[in-house]
């Protein structure tokens, strides 16, 4: 009898503990869920920014002449306070992406004779959500449009729209307190492959 009350007493034991551990799971599982929906709207600001400062304003869009560098350094400045209030609070993370966003912004104005006038992101499958504590890694498809002003052989002014699809995209977030703040993002560009963000730096932080 005393050998079957130990027995009883540690299958309760066990299942005191399996039933904490499933109430445990199911919160952070139900936590999860209600994150999605602010994790999704921060993977579109997001984007929605780096759609915005690899263009340059309208009024500097202009043909035949060369960048203002004083007005180029100036809304370079501006993207990276934009960023700043978006991405995590660590200024190496930052300026990588910084650094990248610029380079697309300049690829757009490589030559005097056209120049990107607008570009456009959306999302249309998030192929899954990957947690890890207080970190998710989004990988997602999207569709893109890239605007681009350019003078014809008759020397006037056009536009052509180059669509493109993209897989494989990534962002991860870092929730700190009640915001989720991006860490890391590789958007795909059909002029530009490759991840530009260096591991070793994601994973410190």
């Amino acid at each position: 009898m005393k050998f079957l009350k130990k027995i009883n007493k540690g299958l309760i034991l066990t299942l005191i503990v399996l039933l904490v551990l499933i109430i445990y799971l199911v919160g952070v599982e139900n936590q999860r869920k209600a994150d999605k929906d602010i994790i999704n709207k921060q993977c579109e600001e997001f984007i929605s920014l780096v759609d915005k400062y690899i263009v340059l304003p309208e009024d500097m869009q202009k043909l035949n002449q060369e960048i203002d560098k004083k007005k180029e350094d100036e809304y370079v400045k501006e993207m990276r306070e934009k960023l700043s209030e978006k991405m995590y609070d660590n200024s190496e993370v930052v300026d990588l992406q910084y650094e990248f966003i610029k380079n697309i912004l300049q690829n757009g104005y490589l030559t005097t004779q056209e120049i990107r006038s607008g570009y456009e992101r959306d999302i249309t499958k998030i192929s899954s959500y990957v947690f890890e504590g207080n970190r998710v890694t989004v990988t997602f498809s999207s569709k893109e449009k890239e605007y681009i002003k350019y003078l014809d052989m008759n020397n006037e002014e056009k536009e052509r729209i180059n669509s493109n699809s993209t897989g494989n995209n990534i962002i991860i977030l870092q929730k700190v307190g009640d915001e989720w703040k991006v860490v890391h993002s590789n958007l795909q560009f059909d002029y530009y492959s490759g991840d530009y963000y260096p591991e070793n730096v994601v994973d410190g932080y």
